[in-house]
C-alpha cells in the first residue's frame, strides 16, 4: 500500500503511514523469501536428480569403453593366430 504524504498530514498520520508501509514491505519479502525457498528446494532436486544421471551415464560409458577394449583385444587375438 503506498501512502501519498502531504503538508497536510499531522506527526500521527505520517507515524501510521510509515507503519502501514513497512507492514506491507514486510508481508511482500515473507511472500518473496517462501517463494525463494520453494525454487530452492526444487533445483536441489533437479540437481541430484541431473547429477544421479550423469553418474548413471559414467557407469554406462566404463561399461561401453570396456567392451570396446575386449573386442579389440579379441581382434588382435585374431590377427595373431
Amino acid at each position: 500500500m503506498r501512502v501519498a504524504y502531504t503538508k497536510g498530514m499531522n506527526i500521527d498520520e505520517r507515524l501510521e503511514a510509515l507503519a502501514q508501509s513497512l507492514e506491507a514491505w514486510q508481508h511482500m519479502q515473507v511472500d518473496a523469501n517462501k517463494e525463494y525457498q520453494e525454487r530452492f528446494r526444487a533445483n536441489e532436486k533437479r540437481l541430484a536428480q541431473l547429477m544421479d544421471t550423469m553418474n548413471r551415464l559414467g557407469r554406462i560409458l566404463e561399461i561401453h569403453d570396456q567392451q570396446i577394449d575386449d573386442h579389440g583385444n579379441r581382434l588382435d587375438n585374431l590377427e595373431r593366430h
